[in-house]
């Protein structure tokens, strides 16, 4: 008895010592994590951090060959499943096709997305199309096909979203913030709509992230284009990974993220 008084004694000045997070985060090993996006920027990150915390990563993204080199090198945990996300057949047959392969699916990670630039008098409305069809509609019907199975698994749903949802100047960006607007607005809902079946939601708003999108545009603004100064989609995947793997007495809702230096004028 005097050693199991001793032991947890010394637990509880752990306890004390240590973030209650660290003690209670969850381990990802056999967990399925579905990641779309991943062919490229904060998907691939995302997806290389998980599968080195040893969970099963369903690669999501357009590019097969891109997939699948990118799962060789995730390893043997690691499957390519090409996908477009703004045609509904595909998202279907590709909902069908994981259900039948992973007998769960624990976490969900939309990461895709796209922005067009253009002023609301001049933009093309086929350019406010597109960003909706693809950062809205795809990830709201492909969560829609797979809820079931994330109730069934009091799973997760993680959407990484963009902190123009609350910046002051959004000129020239006004239909991209329109749907990262609407995304979190579904994500809040969703939260309240699962809560009780114990499947988690969390959106992450991550600012200037280095990634090709940065890259084209900086160009197009004609800025100058330093990483440096900015987030590092390892960063945003560590925060995917924070939010999944804190203990479950807990739901992050919203994180928000932002570069540790500002940019150069």
């Amino acid at each position: 008895m005097m050693v199991v008084g001793s032991q947890l004694a010394s637990e509880q000045v752990l306890a004390r010592q240590c973030p209650r997070g660290i003690l209670m985060s969850r381990s990802l090993e056999n967990m399925t994590a579905l990641v779309t996006g991943a062919s490229s920027g904060i998907g691939r990150a995302t997806a290389s951090v998980l599968a080195r915390s040893k969970a099963r990563v369903v690669l999501i993204g357009r590019r097969q060959s891109v997939l699948e080199k990118l799962a060789m090198e995730c390893g043997s945990l690691a499957s390519a499943y090409p996908c477009d996300m703004t045609d509904d057949a595909q998202l279907e047959e590709l909902a069908k096709k994981i259900q039948a392969d992973f007998a769960r699916i624990d976490a969900l990670i939309h990461s895709s997305g796209i922005i067009k630039l253009g002023r609301t008098e001049t933009a093309p409305v086929a350019d406010f199309d597109a960003q909706y069809v693809t950062n809205v509609r795809g990830p709201y019907i492909l969560t829609q096909l797979l809820l079931r199975s994330l109730r069934a698994a009091s799973g997760q749903i993680v959407f990484v979203n963009s902190s123009i949802t609350r910046a002051s100047k959004t000129d020239g960006r006004g239909t991209y913030a329109a749907t990262q607007q609407a995304m979190r607005s579904i994500a809040n809902a969703l939260r309240d709509e699962v809560n009780e079946a114990g499947v988690r939601v969390t959106t992450i708003f991550p600012g200037t992230t280095a990634t090709q999108r940065q890259v084209d545009l900086h160009e197009i603004s004609g800025k100058r284009y330093d990483p440096d100064r900015m987030l590092q989609p390892e960063d945003v995947a560590e925060a995917v990974l924070f939010a999944l793997t804190i203990g479950r007495t807990a739901e992050i809702t919203d994180l928000y993220l932002r570069p540790m230096l500002k940019p150069l004028d």
